[in-house]
């Protein structure tokens, strides 16, 4: 079977989860890259998209029950940007990976020299990209007998880039995760597959993003085995394929969260 490591930050439930996952089905993870380095500018794009964000969780506050109020102000923002999507909970990965027996190694940042000298030095084949506070780049994209796997939140090529979800909710279109290799692009590289997350009475945008993460550690799971065993061939895309979105504005976050509520009626009252 291959080696397999996990890109993820100091905290996250992502890493450890899918950790837990592989090894009770069967299959261990060999290694923990974690990356400590602290982004300190955002580009106007990215404040805009964490403004929005902001005031859309408020009024989802507004609009809750005491009890979802208290659940509201434990989640924090609704997301995170693609490169280190929101994870349910924060564990302490180090923590996790000792009472694992796993190695966690720190890098400044995972897409340098010494975090591909890690990777060839343990023979890993797949790098879960469970978090990571920059988009991964070179020296890591060429490396010849490692590929990194992402699980983006929603169906590609349709949806790339930011607020792909909301999208998704809006033009009505299945909501979940693509497991795909990382490229030079944003979520452009190939497909591996697509595991749909069906809305549920009582999401909200909020609740759905934190169950479609939760789905994480089941798609790379199924993405490794599936390469391993030759049942799953890797689908090319192209540029032109899907669709850039740019960040939603407040108002279309709130457009997007009455969509998904007619959605969810709507689900609710067929036969």
């Amino acid at each position: 079977m291959a080696n397999i490591a996990i890109f993820c930050r100091k905290t996250g439930a992502t890493a450890v989860n899918t950790a837990a996952h592989f090894r009770a089905q069967g299959l261990d993870v060999s290694l923990f890259v974690v990356e400590v380095g602290v982004r300190t500018k955002r580009s106007a794009t990215e404040r805009q998209f964490l403004a929005a964000h902001a005031q859309f969780r408020r009024y989802l506050v507004r609009r809750s029950s005491l009890r979802e109020r208290i659940r509201l102000a434990a989640t924090g923002v609704f997301h995170r940007l693609p490169s280190a999507c929101q994870d349910l909970a924060r564990p302490d990965v180090f923590r996790q990976a000792k009472a694992m027996g796993i190695p966690a190694v720190v890098v400044e940042k995972h897409s340098t020299p010494e975090a591909r000298d890690l990777l060839e030095r343990h023979d890993i084949s797949y790098v879960l990209l469970a978090s990571s506070a920059w988009l991964i780049k070179e020296p890591l994209l060429s490396m010849p007998t490692t590929r990194i796997i992402n699980a983006h939140c929603a169906k590609l090529p349709e949806h790339r880039s930011l607020d792909a979800l909301p999208w998704s909710v809006l033009e009505n279109d299945p909501v979940g995760l693509t497991a795909h290799f990382v490229d030079q692009g944003i979520d452009t590289g190939p497909v591996l597959l697509f595991e749909e997350v069906v809305p549920q009475p009582g999401d909200n945008l909020i609740r759905l993003r934190q169950r479609v993460d939760a789905k994480k550690p089941e798609v790379f799971l199924k993405a490794v085995r599936g390469l391993v065993d030759g049942t799953l061939s890797p689908v090319s895309q192209q540029p032109s394929d899907g669709v850039y979105h740019r960040p939603m504005t407040f108002d279309e976050l709130v457009e997007a969260e009455r969509a998904l509520q007619r959605r969810v009626a709507s689900a609710e009252s067929r036969p």
